[in-house]
C-alpha cells in the first residue's frame, strides 16, 4: 500500500491575503498622512502671518538673526563692545520680509501638495504607478531647489533689512550650511529612487497589458 505525498495549499492561499492586508495598513496610513499634511501647511501659512505680522519687534529681530545664524562674540574680557546687525524691521520691512519667505514657504507648500496626491493614490491602492514616482521625482526637485533657496534667502533677507542703515551698517552674507548640502543630497536620492520606480512602474503596466 503507497501512501501518495499531500501538499497543503495553506501557504499559497494565504499569500493573497498578506497582501491586502499590508496594502490596507498602507492605504490607512496615507489617509493619515493627508491629514497631516494639511495641518502643516495651514500651520506654516499661519506661522509666517503670525510671526511677521503679530509679533514684536524685539521678538522678530531675535527670530531673525537665529534664522540669519548672526550672534555676537563672546569674550572674556572683551577689548571692544560687539553689536548684531541693525536690522530695519518697519512695516514696509515686514512686507518684503513676508514676500521672500513666501517664495521659499511655496516651494514647500507645493512639495507637500505633490505628497497629498501622492498619498491620494496610495489611499486608492495605486502605489506602483508611473503617476506617483512622477509625483516623488516633483517632491524631489522641489526638496533640491529648497536646499539652493535657503541661502539665497539669508543673503537677500540680510541685504534687504540692512540697507537702509547707510555705509557701515549695511550686511551681506553669504553662506551654505551642512543642513542645506544634507537637504541638496536628499533631493538627489529621492530623485534618484523616483526615477527607479518609475522605470519599475512602466514595466510593470507593460507586463499587465500583455496579459
Amino acid at each position: 500500500m503507497t501512501v501518495a505525498p499531500t501538499f497543503s495549499s495553506a501557504p499559497q492561499a494565504s499569500s493573497p491575503a498578506n497582501g491586502a492586508r499590508r496594502l490596507a495598513r498602507i492605504r490607512g496610513l496615507s489617509r493619515w498622512m493627508r491629514v497631516l499634511l494639511v495641518i502643516a501647511a495651514a500651520s506654516l501659512v499661519a506661522a509666517l502671518i503670525g510671526i511677521w505680522f503679530f509679533t514684536s519687534e524685539a521678538v522678530l529681530a531675535r527670530g531673525l538673526y537665529s534664522f540669519l545664524n548672526v550672534t555676537a562674540p563672546t569674550y572674556a574680557e572683551p577689548v571692544a563692545p560687539v553689536t548684531l546687525p541693525h536690522l530695519n524691521l518697519g512695516p514696509a520691512y515686514r512686507v518684503l520680509g513676508f514676500a521672500l519667505f513666501g517664495v521659499v514657504a511655496a516651494l514647500a507648500l507645493r512639495a507637500i501638495a505633490h505628497a497629498h496626491a501622492m498619498f491620494s493614490d496610495f489611499s486608492r491602492g495605486d502605489v506602483l504607478t508611473v503617476a506617483t514616482a512622477r509625483r516623488l521625482r516633483g517632491i524631489a526637485l522641489l526638496v533640491t531647489v529648497f536646499s539652493i533657496a535657503v541661502p539665497a534667502l539669508k543673503t537677500v533677507l540680510m541685504l534687504a533689512l540692512t540697507l537702509a542703515n547707510g555705509p557701515g551698517g549695511r550686511y551681506m552674507m553669504v553662506g551654505i550650511d551642512i543642513s542645506d548640502i544634507l537637504l541638496g543630497l536628499l533631493g538627489g536620492l529621492l530623485f534618484t529612487l523616483a526615477w527607479a520606480m518609475e522605470e519599475a512602474a512602466q514595466v510593470a503596466e507593460e507586463n499587465r497589458g500583455f496579459i
